[in-house]
Order: C-alpha cells, then structure tokens, then sequence
C-alpha cells in the first residue's frame, strides 16, 4: 500500500484517525463532519467510512448464499466458515490500519485512499 502525504497536526490527530478503523462508520462519519482543520484525522474518517459502504455488499451477497444454501446443512456450514473468515480478516485488516494511524502513517487504500485524499 501507498503512503499519503500526510502527517498528524496535532496531539490527538492520531487518535481520531485510529478511532474509525475501530469503532465503524458512525465514529468515522462524526470525525469527518467534526475534524475541521485536521486533515489527517478527517482522511482517515473518510477512507474508513468509504472503505466500510464498500464492504457492506460482500456481507450482504455472504448472508443471501447463506439463505440459499441452508437447504442443505452442508452448505449453511461451510458459508458460516465463510463468513468467520471474512470477518476476522477484515477485523485484522482494521486494526491494521488503525495501528498505523496511530503511528502517524497515512497508508491509502488502493482506489479508496486516493478518492479519500481529493475530498480532504
């Protein structure tokens, strides 16, 4: 992953920024709509709220396969593994990114974090 250009301001903008790779969109939407003069803390909000409405679909198509499959319990099984899966790497992919916002690293996102910084 590439590095964005931008460093913390201030004391707790590493805090802010760790904050919605951890606690989800509605933290990440009230950091950006209340992070006025901290880009960095306003990019993180933002790439994490984007990358969230992103992985929102995966879930969905996950749980319907789910319903799908459930007429053999075979199938409902193994879409369980499925769905465990995905949410421990994306547990693990998040504090990932928030362990490296914390540090004062800007890590983009391919496509997301490139949006993200225009709209900072």
């Amino acid at each position: 992953m590439d590095e964005a250009k931008l460093k913390p301001g201030k004391k707790d903008s590493t805090i802010l920024a760790a904050l919605p790779y951890i606690f989800g969109m509605v933290v990440a939407l009230l950091i950006y709509l209340l992070s006025k003069d901290d880009k960095f803390a306003k990019y993180h909000a933002l790439q994490s709220l984007m990358f969230d409405i992103c992985v929102i679909p995966v879930f969905i198509a996950e749980f319907i396969l789910y319903f799908v499959l459930f007429i053999t319990i075979i199938g409902a099984f193994a879409m369980w593994g499925v769905i465990i899966l995905t949410s421990l790497t994306l547990l693990v992919f998040r504090l990932y990114m928030a362990y490296n916002a914390y540090q004062g690293k800007s890590l983009m996102i391919p496509r997301i974090g490139e949006i993200a910084l225009e709209k900072v």
